[in-house]
């Protein structure tokens, strides 16, 4: 009976480790690849994470983090990257990113899943991650709007910088103005006319939203 339970302990401790891959890896490891657009172009200067967790199981055999490293890598202007790094210095459960919270363009691309490379750095010194990174659902009609207002206008510069607001409210006055909502991103624009007469910045609230104003 013993060993038996013994037996079904180890394939429990098997399965969590197949389900999220660990190793100590302490040698140098290159990560290569080339980020383009949906229409094979290349994106510049836009991040590439490395990210390295350290994991350890505890007494109910479950997996808990002690610390999170990354690396961050910017694309050049055909698109390539390269990271080097040893593993061990970030961590024994290491993902690869292809955003960041800083420098990736969300108003025009949409977020990728990271992809665990644990496994796949044990037994490569170097591994070759190209990415295509898709349109965000809502590019089309930021583009259809910037080119409503102009490119160079205020309004323009910012759509383009943070998309579509998630409410507008109009005021009157001569010029009429608009207030313009980001409230998942923390800022509010106050518009009369072309101008911008100014800006609030606030805690950002995610959750239920009010209704998308823009028309």
């Amino acid at each position: 009976m013993g060993h038996h339970m013994k037996r079904i302990g180890l394939l429990i401790v098997g399965v969590i480790f197949v389900g999220c891959a660990t190793a100590h890896i302490e040698e140098q490891r290159i990560i290569t690849g080339r980020i383009t657009d949906q229409q094979g172009r290349p994106v510049p200067k836009t991040p590439v994470l490395v990210v390295g967790r350290k994991l350890d199981l505890d007494i109910k055999f479950e997996y808990k983090q002690l610390d999170r490293r990354q690396l961050k890598v910017l694309t050049d202007r055909d698109g390539q990257y390269r990271a080097e790094f040893i593993p061990s210095e970030l961590g024994n459960n290491i993902y690869l990113f292809f955003y960041a919270e800083e420098g990736f363009d969300g108003v025009r691309f949409q977020k990728t899943d990271g992809v665990d490379i644990t496994s796949q750095l044990k037994g490569a010194s170097e591994l070759r991650m190209d990415q295509v990174l898709l349109d965000n659902p809502k590019w089309k009609e930021v583009q259809q709007k910037i080119a409503q207002y102009g490119a160079d206008s205020m309004r323009g510069k910012v759509l383009r910088q943070l998309g579509l607001p998630e409410r507008i409210d109009r005021g009157v006055g001569n010029p009429p103005t608009e207030t313009w909502w980001y409230y998942t991103k923390g800022i509010s624009y106050r518009f009369a006319g072309p101008a911008i007469e100014g800006s609030y910045t606030f805690q950002p609230i995610r959750g239920v939203l009010p209704p998308p104003a823009m028309k």
